[in-house]
């Protein structure tokens, strides 16, 4: 990314689509349905696994590999309709210039450690991961 600002973007949306925010969401179904060959029922609860549904092998060759050419359509910020986040244009604008911002400050930045998560059922994040930060020269 350093030779190549412009894959910023595609950075943004292969993190979100293997590491989105949130671990899942419940829903009431509103009409019966079949989802690969499950019947589901109105009134049914359903979840919403997000980390599963954005490395689904059926949809993502080798889905467990960061890859910035790959230019996801993730589940990071909901399936669209009106469970759609109204923050996604933020969110992502964030996350691109918090790139764009650290990469020129600190373009040998290295993992320094072991990440550790947040222990959550809902949340999906870290709670720390070492880096050492080394400013251009």
């Amino acid at each position: 990314m350093l030779d190549d600002p412009s894959l910023v973007p595609a950075v943004v949306e292969e993190s979100l689509r293997m590491f989105p925010a949130f671990a899942h969401f419940g829903r009431t179904a509103t009409k019966d349905t079949e989802l690969h060959g499950q019947t589901i029922h109105k009134g049914d609860k359903v979840v919403m696994w997000y980390p599963s549904s954005n490395r689904d092998e059926t949809r993502y060759e080798d889905p467990d590999r960061f890859d910035v050419t790959r230019n996801p359509e993730h589940q990071a910020f909901g399936a669209g309709g009106r469970h759609f986040c109204l923050g996604t244009a933020l969110a992502r604008l964030e996350l691109r210039v918090l790139i764009e911002e650290t990469l020129a400050r600190y373009p040998e930045m290295e993992i320094e450690g072991s990440p550790q998560f947040v222990e959550s059922p809902f949340a999906n994040q870290l709670k720390t991961l070492p880096v050492r930060l080394r400013p251009a020269a």
